[in-house]
């Protein structure tokens, strides 16, 4: 499950910027080449999460598309995947861009920290 790896290293940059404040939601900017399904990535999270100043947080992803652009027709396409071949043209000379980001993008922090199992008991 690649997705663990990936929210390994969200958490690790969550944690040097939020300076032990609590955190309430974590907006990450992901390549639509990473593939990584928001169920996986949502229990990823969680797990990784957990005991740290997001458990409990909520992770939302904004998609950002792999772009194709064909030096033939000048056609551009936004798609989930790099495009072998244009959908306009057929050619096969084809530039492509984005799609691999990975980018923490906003931390919102809770106005009160959360208690865990552990602090309750």
């Amino acid at each position: 499950m690649h997705e663990v790896g990936l929210v390994e290293g969200i958490v690790e940059a969550v944690e040097r910027r939020a300076g032990g404040r609590p955190v309430a939601r974590v907006r990450v900017r992901i390549g639509t080449l990473h593939r990584a399904s928001d169920g996986p990535m949502e229990q990823a999270f969680e797990l990784v999460g957990a005991g740290t100043i997001v458990e409990g947080a909520r992770l939302e992803l904004i998609r950002i598309p792999a772009t194709s652009t064909c030096r033939t027709c000048g056609h551009v396409e936004d798609a989930a995947e790099i495009l072998l071949g244009c959908t306009s043209c057929g050619s096969v000379s084809i530039d492509h861009a984005g799609g691999d980001e990975l980018t923490l993008e906003s931390i919102e922090y809770r106005s009160q920290p959360v208690e865990t199992a552990s602090a309750a008991g």
